[in-house]
């Protein structure tokens, strides 16, 4: 039960606080990308799981296998030729000033760039409770901008009215996520905006050709954990009954399955923002 809902900074201690800042830091994010705030529900394996496996996410081997994997997802999402629909129009319907739309397409643009590392980080917890694997980082000074300028107000799905509500529950259905992704949650004070990308949304996650390329691009993320050190997180936490991890598991495993499809959406939203202001520009 502890795992069905996210815990924000104000609701945690200041040792989660702590290390919320760090994933912000590791990643370079603006905001703390929701499993890590579902996965504070159960605060002795989040530290340990974090102390594993948050110098990696710090390592320039980790940040070159993202890049890696972001290049693959970019040529996936070009070759596919997928857009959303017109994002000026869709935005000026919710009465969005033309000034503030890149600001939209920025935000987007973030979780295109954030969902590469998480589909990778991902599938490193999983190992974690299943036996890990060797391998070797070095670590590099960081110099993280993004994290240190500016920071993204994620709402919870318990600030959402009703409207919101209920799109939350269909993507929930479709999709078979317990939790509204962060995505969607940037975009629920524009609820009209955020119908239009669900639906836009829902069409692509029917196309076999996405599906295709969704499944390539979670064989090449699994490749390219190769190398990356993970310890054996169950040997590490003893101290968890088998009910604990029956519950920690499934959710894990539930963000895995589903980070590659919005890794792709998330580039293809992305390149469809640089489309409607290059054909206006034309």
């Amino acid at each position: 039960m502890a795992l069905l809902r996210t815990f924000e900074d104000y609701e945690v201690g200041p040792e989660i606080r702590r290390i919320y800042s760090e994933i912000r830091a590791n990643f370079d994010l603006p905001f703390v990308p929701t499993i890590f705030k579902v996965l504070a529900g159960e605060p002795e394996y989040f530290k340990l799981m974090w102390r594993d496996l948050g110098p990696v996410a710090a390592s320039k081997e980790f940040h070159q296998a993202s890049a890696a994997l972001d290049e693959y997802i970019r040529s996936e999402a070009i070759t596919g030729g997928w857009r959303f629909g017109d994002q000026e129009r869709s935005l000026a319907e919710q009465k969005v000033s033309p000034s503030d739309m890149p600001v939209l397409g920025g935000v987007v643009g973030v979780f295109a760039r954030s969902l590469p590392r998480m589909t990778l980080f991902t599938r490193l917890i999983q190992m974690g409770y299943s036996g890990g694997q060797p391998g070797r980082i070095s670590s590099g000074k960081s110099y993280p901008a993004l994290s240190r300028l500016i920071s993204l107000h994620i709402p919870p799905e318990k600030e959402a009215g009703l409207r919101v509500w209920l799109i939350y529950s269909e993507i929930k259905r479709v999709t078979g996520a317990k939790h509204a992704m962060s995505i969607y949650r940037a975009l629920s004070p524009f609820p009209a905006y955020l119908a239009s990308s669900w639906m836009d949304s829902k069409r692509l996650f029917k196309n076999r050709d996405f599906q295709s390329a969704r499944d390539r691009i979670a064989k090449r993320a699994q490749s390219l954990t190769i190398g990356l050190p993970v310890s054996d997180h169950r040997a590490l936490a003893r101290g968890l009954s088998s009910q604990r991890w029956r519950d920690i598991e499934p959710t894990v495993d539930g963000f895995v399955r589903l980070q590659p499809q919005f890794a792709l959406l998330a580039q293809i939203w992305r390149r469809s923002f640089a489309s409607t202001t290059s054909t206006r520009a034309a």
